[in-house]
């Protein structure tokens, strides 16, 4: 008896899955669009903080400095006077405009976190103030 081998001769077709690369385009696009809305394009801002040499300056120049004391709870005050941080602003861009350029030196108490001391820097920069120095008790 013969048998007859009919597949051993004929070609064998076997059917070969394409990969699709379409969803992997997608896949691709979607982090793009992610990166791009989660990354930041605006220009960073710096604030200049020069570190208090281990002497106090000299009392003449601090003469027309005005002193801004902050408290933990958030509190200001300008040259002993309690103010909120918009009066603060308010003072400072008058100032600005109608005065000579006029040190600012940023008295935090204990406790403060540095959040607020930047913070409050920040707002007297914005508010026209130049020159802003930390100054210790």
């Amino acid at each position: 008896m013969q048998l007859n081998d009919n597949t051993a001769s004929s070609p064998v077709r076997t059917r070969r899955s394409l990969i699709s690369l379409t969803p992997l385009i997608d896949v691709v696009f979607i982090l793009l669009v992610f990166f791009m809305l989660a990354s930041s394009f605006s220009a960073e801002q710096v604030i200049d903080i020069l570190a208090p040499a281990g002497t106090e300056s000299a009392p003449a120049d601090r003469a027309g400095a005005a002193l801004v004391r902050l408290s933990p709870d958030g509190g200001l005050d300008l040259n002993g006077e309690p103010l909120s941080r918009t009066d603060l602003a308010q003072r400072v861009a008058a100032w600005s405009v109608s005065e000579r350029p006029r040190q600012y030196l940023l008295q935090p108490d204990p406790g403060v976190t540095a959040q607020q001391v930047v913070t409050v820097m920040d707002l007297l920069k914005s508010s026209g103030a130049e020159q802003v120095s930390l100054t210790r008790r």
